[in-house]
């Protein structure tokens, strides 16, 4: 933790920092608070198209500009909305962090949201809508979302729907804008080569030059986070049945977090899990299948994907609930366990030479358990693991077998 820095800076922002020496990059990310989780049914899809249009021009830099400034500093510049974040990021050489740190500024807190740009990036985010439903696995997880949520606001899509993204106008852009990104609601999160006041001094500075009537910020409301169960179809005519199979979870700050992350991986989370040996390997059902762990401020959920022969959909289920069964029934063993936390020791280690992945490791930590971990604590808490705690958790979440939503997309017969 020596390495590791905190402060709360005078304009509001949270600066994490983690120096490695050793490095020669920096990475650095703008975590907003915000996603489509906290958007009213009117605005879904606000949180994303905000995301394009900051790059789409500030009150001192083009796009043109944007674009070649980062090619310049020979990095790589990006971001993402997720369910509850938004994240504008970047990779440079050490050399160039305080230049980094300027462009993201910029374009965070001085983008212009001009309306010929809402109006350009509308027809763009039309179009990346309408693809979603040719590709077979981002159609099968919005419908699965739907389902699974119903009603809720972590069932809306990230991307929104043709009729509130076309709804939108630079008004309610502004609005939801001063709203949620607030400098009290960022983060800012730093990993690599570099001297840790002399960031704080950077940002500082930037940010004496940014105006704007953001908002007083309040908690987000809690999303509801009630599920629905049950079997769920969506015709289509493709070759393949894909199907989701959604089963209860825990938040991102559960005691179990790590029991989970270890249930998964020996589950369906790497190519020696029960699925892809069972479903894949010894059957030949599936080309793919896995399952994964989604974790949440307020909910989580445990999904398996696969996609099969529409002749061979019931016999998958059928294969893909007695594996489930066999877990709650406590079949796992020792051996088993070991293996599934080695794997996953290892892949934190390996991500622990990159400085993207520190920073968004870091980032994360602060986020939702507020604080700072060390590669000693988590490899301690995955170690910690044991069959007990797998049986457990197990139990918790797989036994109720009323408790699991089927979304299929594709026919099956």
């Amino acid at each position: 933790m020596k390495n590791f820095q905190r402060e709360e800076l005078k304009s509001g922002i949270t600066l994490i920092t983690e120096k490695k020496p050793y490095f020669n990059s920096v990475s650095i990310g703008l975590w907003v608070k915000t996603g489509s989780a906290y958007e009213p049914a009117n605005l879904n899809g606000i949180s994303h198209f905000i995301e394009h249009l900051l790059f789409k021009g500030t009150k001192t830099r083009t796009y043109k500009d944007i674009n070649k400034e980062i090619d310049l500093m020979g990095g790589a510049l990006n971001a993402f909305t997720g369910t509850e974040l938004t994240c504008l990021y970047t990779r440079v050489l050490s050399e160039n962090y305080d230049n980094a740190i300027n462009l993201l500024i910029d374009l965070m807190f001085n983008s212009l949201f001009l309306p010929d740009e809402v109006k350009k990036e509308k027809d763009v985010i039309l179009q990346e809508i309408s693809g979603v439903q040719d590709d077979p696995f981002d159609y099968s997880m919005e419908l699965f979302h739907k389902n699974f949520y119903g009603n809720s606001s972590l069932a809306y899509p990230i991307l929104g729907t043709a009729g509130t993204v076309g709804d939108f106008d630079r008004g309610k852009i502004l609005d939801y804008f001063y709203l949620h990104y607030a400098p009290q609601n960022v983060v800012i999160s730093v990993a690599g080569n570099f001297d840790h006041e002399k960031i704080a001094m950077s940002i500082d500075n930037y940010m004496d030059k940014v105006s704007g009537s953001f908002a007083k910020m309040v908690p987000p409301e809690k999303p509801d986070t009630n599920k629905n169960y049950g079997e769920f179809f969506q015709e289509k005519e493709l070759e393949q049945a894909h199907f989701i199979i959604g089963l209860d979870g825990i938040k991102k700050t559960d005691k179990d977090y790590y029991t989970l992350e270890v249930l998964n991986t020996l589950l369906g989370g790497s190519v020696s899990s029960r699925l892809f040996q069972e479903v894949r390997e010894n059957k030949g059902l599936a080309y793919s299948i896995y399952s994964s762990a989604a974790f949440h401020k307020f909910d989580g959920y445990v999904y398996i994907y696969a996609g099969v022969s529409p002749k061979k959909f019931e016999l998958s289920k059928k294969l893909i609930f007695n594996i489930i069964d066999s877990l709650v029934q406590d079949t796992t063993c020792d051996e088993e366990i070991l293996n599934a936390k080695r794997h996953i020791e290892g892949s934190f280690l390996l991500g622990m030479e990159s400085t993207s992945y520190i920073m968004n490791n870091n980032a994360i930590n602060e986020i939702y358990n507020n604080g700072y971990k060390s590669i000693a604590q988590i490899l301690k808490k995955i170690d910690s693991v044991d069959r007990q705690a797998i049986k457990r958790i197990s139990k918790q979440l797989f036994s109720a077998k009323a408790n699991r939503n089927i979304s299929v997309l594709g026919r099956v017969g």
